[in-house]
């Protein structure tokens, strides 16, 4: 953990010497990002709302990677797992009781990220299929399943082609007391544990261990490598349907093109830069999330394009990765 953080400054340094080349002064950005966030009260709101999905993502991921499953299709699961809470909530009378109506929404859209990662994981288990190539392109057709439903099945004449209608107030997530903040930040924090329950806990964690370290060692040891290669893309894909549902009927409450900001991808920064660890994803997501909602203040009064802050989520995670693999050096 000590080296991600060293490695984490020194990619601040590295971002800072960025931003200088690009002729911008790296303190005067530095502060406005921190004033964005931290002295905003909306700033700080925007970037806890967007670190739920992002957190809930990287949790599977992080399990996943930890085995050497590389599955990084939660952006198309987050997007079918909020389809599947949307058709939920617009599918059932607006009466429904909250109290039947969430929970059929939130399993739901667990389920439907579920299905959506079992192809994947089914082919790289039982056919030996990258699944890296499989999960991105699965993310596109999520995508697009979205924004088919949005325009055909779920769309409403008096409702704009990009957006559906909103959701009832039973299918509203509760807001911690009066602000855009929802409960599925705490449904993210609950999970932490449990996650971490999986990866170090119980035998599945110890099969999943084993099969990163040595997959022919697994074998000859009993393990049915399979069903723990496709078990992990479930529990993978359940997280990030869950992550869908929860910024659908959180922070939207409503379907609409464009509903994720690149969570699915940059879940994949938050798991690598936490080291595949459970509780160290916490403020890892929360500090992608900063670092997205801060560009777009400096976008605005340094007049910064925003899209540079993809430049500097590369940037750390780089330095992550090159003391990780010093580490890794060390110990040999």
């Amino acid at each position: 953990m000590i080296g991600a953080l060293v490695a984490a400054l020194a990619g601040v340094l590295a971002a800072g010497a960025f931003i200088a080349a690009l002729g911008h002064d790296p303190l005067a950005a530095a502060r406005v990002m921190f004033e964005t966030v931290f002295r905003s009260r909306s700033g700080f709101i925007d970037t806890l709302v967007q670190a739920t999905p992002l957190l809930l993502i990287a949790l599977g991921y992080a399990l996943c990677f930890r085995a050497r499953v590389w599955s990084v299709g939660g952006e198309g699961q987050f997007h079918l797992g909020a389809c599947a809470a949307a058709l939920v909530a617009l599918g059932l009378p607006a009466a429904t009781p909250a109290a039947l109506g969430l929970p059929l929404a939130v399993l739901a859209a667990a389920a439907a990220g579920t299905a959506w990662a079992f192809v994947p994981g089914w082919l790289r288990a039982h056919r030996g299929v990258n699944e890296v190539v499989t999960t991105l392109m699965l993310n596109f057709v999520g995508i697009l399943v979205m924004s088919w439903l949005i325009r055909t099945v779920l769309r409403d004449p008096g409702i704009p082609l990009l957006q559906t209608q909103g959701f009832p107030e039973a299918f509203h997530l509760p807001a911690l007391g009066v602000t855009r903040v929802h409960a599925g930040v705490l449904l993210a924090l609950l999970l932490v544990p449990l996650v971490a329950y999986l990866a170090f806990g119980c035998s599945f964690g110890a099969r999943a261990r084993a099969l990163g370290a040595n997959p022919r060692a697994s074998r000859a040891a009993g393990i049915d490598v399979p069903r723990t290669i496709i078990a992990l893309f479930a529990v993978s894909g359940a997280l990030a349907g869950l992550a869908g549902a929860a910024h659908a009927l959180g922070a939207t409450h409503r379907l609409l093109v464009g509903l994720s900001n690149d969570f699915g991808y940059t879940a994949v920064l938050v798991a690598l830069l936490a080291r595949n660890h459970p509780v160290a994803v916490i403020p890892s997501a929360f500090f992608f999330s900063a670092l997205v909602v801060g560009a777009e203040g400096v976008q605005v009064e340094l007049r910064i394009p925003s899209d540079f802050v993809r430049v500097l989520m590369g940037i750390f995670v780089l330095f992550v990765l090159a003391a990780d693999a010093a580490a890794r050096r060390r110990a040999a």
